[in-house]
């Protein structure tokens, strides 16, 4: 059990233990909400790792720059991309985003059109989740077995993000990519293979299926993510049966602002699912609105429930 998670079992534990585990979360997730450079230096791995190779500079005409701005927040995407992938896995990255891109000629994958559109769009934010998630490994460490690989899972992954991005980006954790419809989940399973990623699996499965108590897949993984699925309220009931006590939930939503309503109503859902009160910290990257997007974690203190998840479909008809 995480250190957390026995502050917030510990007998007597009520408001004040609440208030203590989300402070930790706070300090633990508030290297990610800074917003003058990129999530990590250029030259080290997220939690502080060197990496052990020296980047060679990429031809101008194979890559241009991808920075994003807007009057709200400045995030350069290639930096973002720099910071985490080295010159075999941007090798990946572009395998796997002209892939995609072959794909959605025939598929509805995504709105992006070119190579640098899926990199700038998707894979960057993607990536941008990463200290959020590593600062949640790090909270949940001593309840994990010693040796064990770190198992990660991308809820209604679609078109392969953020689950392809973090699993090229961390080939050491084992990243599986669910969704409901089995063509999109064949298509990923075949791109994970065009580039390289033998760190994916994917599961044609709904969620609700998936947490069921008797499915090897409850209560099994470090990390759950979503990005742009759902409400909290329904993304916690979906996700949370999915994680082991100890691991964490970490969701990709849009500006602090636009996601304090949401946090707020799903307070009830999170703590009856098991999880501590959420944390929202800003990540290295631009939503729609113009703003910064958030990371949204909560650390699993205690088991879920059996009667949760509901059946398919109540948790998106009647929230919790």
């Amino acid at each position: 059990m995480s250190c957390l998670a026995k502050l917030a079992a510990a007998p007597g534990a009520g408001r004040r233990a609440h208030e203590l585990v989300a402070a930790a979360l706070r300090r633990v997730g508030s290297a990610s909400a800074s917003t003058s450079s990129p999530a990590v230096p250029r030259g080290r791995i997220a939690g502080g790792r060197h990496e052990s190779h020296h980047r060679r500079r990429p031809h101008p005409q194979q890559r241009r720059r991808l920075a994003r701005t807007s009057a709200a927040a400045d995030v350069d995407t290639d930096a973002i991309l720099d910071s985490y992938l080295d010159d075999a896995q941007m090798d990946q990255v572009r395998t796997f985003a002209t892939t995609l891109l072959e794909k959605n000629k025939v598929m509805n994958l995504t709105g992006a059109l070119t190579v640098d559109e899926v990199l700038g769009r998707h894979v960057a934010d993607s990536l941008a989740l990463i200290p959020a998630i590593e600062r949640a490994l790090d909270a949940g460490a001593s309840s994990r077995n010693p040796g064990a690989k770190i198992r990660v899972m991308d809820v209604g992954s679609g078109a392969g993000f953020p689950g392809m991005a973090l699993a090229i980006a961390r080939p050491t954790w084992e990243v599986t990519l669910l969704d409901t419809l089995q063509k999109r989940t064949s298509f990923l399973a075949d791109a994970a293979a065009e580039c390289g990623a033998d760190n994916v699996r994917t599961l044609w499965s709904r969620a609700e299926d998936a947490g069921k108590v008797g499915n090897e897949h409850r209560e099994a993984y470090d990390v759950v993510t979503a990005r742009a699925v759902a409400e909290l309220r329904v993304l916690a009931e979906l996700c949370v049966p999915l994680v082991r006590v100890g691991g964490a939930f970490v969701a990709m939503k849009n500006s602090l602002a636009s996601t304090a309503g949401e946090t707020s109503a799903a307070a009830g859902a999170i703590e009856t699912l098991g999880g501590t009160p959420f944390v929202a910290n800003e990540v290295q990257s631009v939503g729609p609105d113009g703003e910064l997007r958030t990371a949204v974690v909560s650390v699993k203190e205690r088991a879920t429930p059996d009667k949760y998840p509901r059946r398919a479909g109540m948790p998106n008809k009647r929230p919790l």
